[in-house]
């Protein structure tokens, strides 16, 4: 847990502020998987309140359409599927609104105890949390030249003189379908 809260820091995840009895503030949990020696900080997005901590939520999630049609172009051209998973997907994502979690328990700042963590990025378990990185992820894909698909917010293309390269998303987990080099 200790490497986790470190990449937090190292991400500029959180700053401590002072509590203020107006702030809603949601605790948060650990989540591990043990068989893996593996735990990341979960907010408790239960606790958060629609028009307080969140606005809008969205899952990037992929057509089942878009999918087969990809796809469908992919063994017809004798093309190249790449699989692609994100590491610390939502942790990428900057959040608009204010929200506040908890200190993590056993690692409160002894100097700042009372204070909570007003989080800039995204953490697993939050409402919008899929939503801050879809939103990352898209403004980085089109800063270099894909486009986003009219139909499905989640299918990307980048067109390379006569090549198409097409994005598939769910969640965290890409598709990237493409010529390949052996291809016209």
């Amino acid at each position: 847990m200790r490497d986790e809260i470190q990449a937090l820091h190292s991400n500029n995840t959180w700053s401590l502020v002072p509590f203020h009895p107006l702030m809603n503030v949601i605790g948060s949990g650990v989540d591990g998987i043990v068989e893996q020696f593996k735990t990341c900080l979960v907010a408790r997005g239960f606790t958060q309140q629609e028009g307080i901590d969140y606005s809008k939520t969205f899952s990037p999630v992929v057509k089942h359409v878009s999918i087969i049609l990809v796809f469908t172009i992919a063994v017809l051209c004798n093309w190249k599927i790449h699989q692609l998973d994100i590491y610390n997907t939502f942790l990428n994502g900057v959040l608009v609104e204010e929200v506040y979690i908890k200190q993590p328990l056993g690692f409160v700042d002894f100097a700042l105890p009372s204070h909570v963590c007003r989080l800039h990025k995204s953490l697993y378990g939050l409402k919008q949390a899929p939503r801050a990185w879809h939103t990352c992820l898209s403004d980085f894909l089109i800063s270099i030249d894909f486009y986003a698909s009219k139909v499905d917010t989640s299918l990307f293309i980048l067109s390379v003189g006569a090549n198409n390269f097409y994005l598939l998303i769910y969640v965290d987990d890409i598709l990237l379908v493409n010529p390949g080099k052996n291809n016209k």
